[in-house]
């Protein structure tokens, strides 16, 4: 004994179910195509460029850090990432500090007070009403003084994290949508 099916194709909802099975197929496509990924790394960039113009303060480091948002592709997609850090020997820290990390999760005891993250050290000397750092002429902090081997420092007890990349993320999650259709022309085809 056999069971047969019969199936209609001219049936309108499985000509619609077809197109969306054909829309959904060339969507996936687009994960291989090169010019789509340099498309979505410019809207990235974008917007992790313009989160960052909008949620830093003015101040002598904000255009440094924008001018090093970068991306890097890998062989599955891309990287956004920041590497702005400052030299600290001269503050008795040694090597590098990050400002990327700093500006995402905050610094000392203003940002130890409104954690961004667990793992984060917020105050690593322990200081209890604050500290110097390096600074220079553009930097709009009014405290500052002029050491006698030329040094310019500037007083801080730290800041909230301004979480640029969280921000980021955010943004472009609510827009990928969007750009995926400006890029196939609305209609879900791959490429231009």
């Amino acid at each position: 004994m056999a069971i047969d099916f019969k199936v209609n194709t001219k049936v309108d909802g499985l000509d619609k179910f077809k197109k969306y099975i054909e829309y959904v197929s060339n969507i996936a496509k687009l994960s291989n195509d090169k010019k789509f990924q340099e498309f979505l790394q410019k809207k990235f960039l974008n917007t992790v460029n313009f989160i960052s113009q909008i949620y830093l303060p003015d101040n002598a480091m904000k255009s440094e850090y924008i001018k090093n948002n970068q991306i890097r592709p890998m062989d599955n997609g891309f990287i956004i990432y920041n590497n702005t850090a400052i030299d600290t020997d001269s503050a008795g820290y040694g090597g590098k500090f990050s400002i990327a990390l700093a500006f995402e999760y905050g610094t000392g005891i203003i940002g130890q007070n409104n954690p961004k993250v667990g793992a984060w050290q917020y105050n690593v000397k322990g200081h209890t009403d604050g500290w110097w750092y390096p600074s220079n002429e553009k930097d709009t902090n009014p405290i500052k003084f002029v050491t006698k081997d030329g040094l310019t420092l500037a007083w801080t007890k730290g800041f909230e994290g301004y979480e640029i990349y969280r921000y980021s993320k955010e943004e472009i999650e609510k827009n990928l949508p969007y750009w995926v259709k400006e890029y196939t022309g609305n209609n879900g085809g791959v490429g231009r």
